[in-house]
């Protein structure tokens, strides 16, 4: 006589997997911020004599490959680079300074650039890189 003996049916034990489930559902909820869009009203603002534009908090300084160094968008040398930090560092004596040099650009013309911030006075500086992805 042949015994014949059951195959067990393979399966996928479910339960484990809702508990994934359930901690992933759990951990995004946790982690996302929630941000919630404020109704504008539309309203008309008054206006006053004495009102002043706000200083930025951050001044940008670029330097292109073939050397030319911009603050903004407009070109400057180095007499006017220290003559418009120097304005805005009296405004705003916390400001900022952002170099965005460019990888093919000279390390002397960056080093150029941090000189005349800091001619003037300017001592918080920041080289700006891309995030490698």
């Amino acid at each position: 006589m042949i015994r014949r003996t059951r195959r067990r049916v393979g399966g996928v034990n479910i339960v484990p997997l809702i508990d994934v489930m359930f901690f992933l559902v759990l951990f995004f909820v946790v982690t996302t911020t929630f941000r919630t869009e404020t109704a504008g009203l539309d309203i008309q603002l008054p206006s006053a004599a004495t009102a002043r534009q706000n200083v930025p908090a951050e001044l940008v300084i670029t330097i292109r490959e073939d050397g030319r160094t911009y603050l903004g968008d407009r070109a400057v040398t180095s007499a006017q680079l220290q003559a418009e930090v120097r304005q805005a560092l009296a405004s705003r004596p916390d400001l900022l300074v952002i170099i965005r040099g460019d990888r093919r650009a000279r390390y002397e013309q960056i080093v150029q650039a941090i000189d005349d911030v800091r001619a003037v006075g300017g001592h918080r500086l920041a080289l700006a890189v891309r995030t490698e992805t």
